[in-house]
């Protein structure tokens, strides 16, 4: 069973960055719509109905890997402690910008929030990315560790690809001109994703050669786990996954292809987390929960996962037409 939760975990992870990816990605795609008011509220209306159910999925990811890799897991949140708080608080600084845009009547205050969404949205995304690439290193300590050369690449590739997502979302569910603009948008992003993406496969050896762990890191269960890292063919193979998906993603915004776009996009910021739990898999393993908690919460965690997968269905498919002037913005 710790396999089939090992695929869980991923499976959660992966599920955020398909999902929340967009709503990220439509925040940022807001900076682009600057003094277009009413393409602004389209756009959250959009994300509107989504927002919160995404949310879930990493809560649940965190949940999830505390329970089944506790040792894995207390070590990997020491290493990047810095790293999670600055992403939380991008995180809360993007649900105020949702929440508190439509509190007050006026242009400016509704302005504020959303260039303070459109920030933020970018900074979690870049925080997310920066905690996925050095999640798949040894665990070491210091700002020069934080920002080493993979995880930088990670940091500047989620950015990108959650906002090339997030404006094939947006050319999905909108119409009229701010639907040509996200194309626009999405038809520009889709190069330097690819780029990103690319190299980011490609410095996956990167992550791979490892740091010496520090004392005061290392646990005794980790003191004798298998390294860290392992470059193989499923690793290679969903890491090369993610430029496929982004070219594409490309070729279908350009033949205008809206549906085929956004799925390749989701396919592409889905396989990141994947790729990256392929890489460090060992490591998780290795710090495994006991036989009995596992068996616990086989029992009773594991059937509700077809329900929040039914959920999610159900929300995508009452949400399934395009918006028009009378969509409900929810926020």
């Amino acid at each position: 069973m710790e396999v089939v939760w090992l695929l869980v975990v991923g499976l959660l992870l992966a599920g955020w960055y398909a999902l929340d990816g967009f709503s990220l990605g439509a925040g940022m795609f807001l900076a682009a719509l600057k003094g277009d008011a009413g393409g602004r509220r389209r756009v959250v209306a959009a994300v509107g109905p989504f927002f919160l159910a995404n949310e879930v999925w990493l809560i649940a990811f965190a949940g999830v890997l505390a329970v089944t890799f506790p040792d894995a897991e207390a070590v990997l949140f020491t290493a990047l402690y810095p790293v999670i708080v600055l992403m939380v608080a991008a995180w809360l600084v993007r649900d105020m910008g949702m929440w508190f845009r439509a509190r007050r009547p006026g242009t400016a205050w509704r302005r504020r929030w959303e260039t303070t969404q459109a920030v933020a949205s970018a900074a979690f995304a870049a925080f997310a990315g920066l905690f996925l690439g050095n999640a798949v290193r040894e665990p070491g300590e210091g700002l020069l560790w934080l920002l080493h050369p993979y995880a930088l690449v990670s940091a500047l590739a989620t950015t990108a690809l959650f906002g090339l997502h997030g404006t094939a979302f947006v050319g999905l569910r909108a119409t009229g001109d701010l639907r040509e603009r996200a194309t626009r948008t999405a038809r520009r992003l889709a190069p330097l994703a690819l780029v990103l993406a690319a190299a980011l496969a490609a410095t996956a050896p990167l992550a791979a050669a490892g740091t010496p762990q520090p004392a005061g890191i290392a646990s005794p269960a980790t003191a004798s786990a298998p390294p860290a890292v392992g470059v193989t063919p499923l690793a290679v193979g969903l890491g090369l996954l993610v430029p496929v998906a982004v070219a594409v993603a490309w070729a279908a915004v350009r033949k205008g292809r809206d549906g085929v776009a956004f799925a390749s996009t989701a396919v592409a910021t889905g396989c990141l987390p994947l790729a990256a739990g392929a890489l460090m898999a060992e490591r998780l393993l290795a710090g495994v929960a006991g036989t009995t908690t596992i068996d616990q919460l086989t029992m009773v965690a594991l059937p509700i996962l077809p329900f929040l997968l039914a959920a999610q269905a159900a929300l995508w498919w009452v949400n399934r037409h395009r918006l028009s002037d009378r969509t409900v913005t929810f926020f």
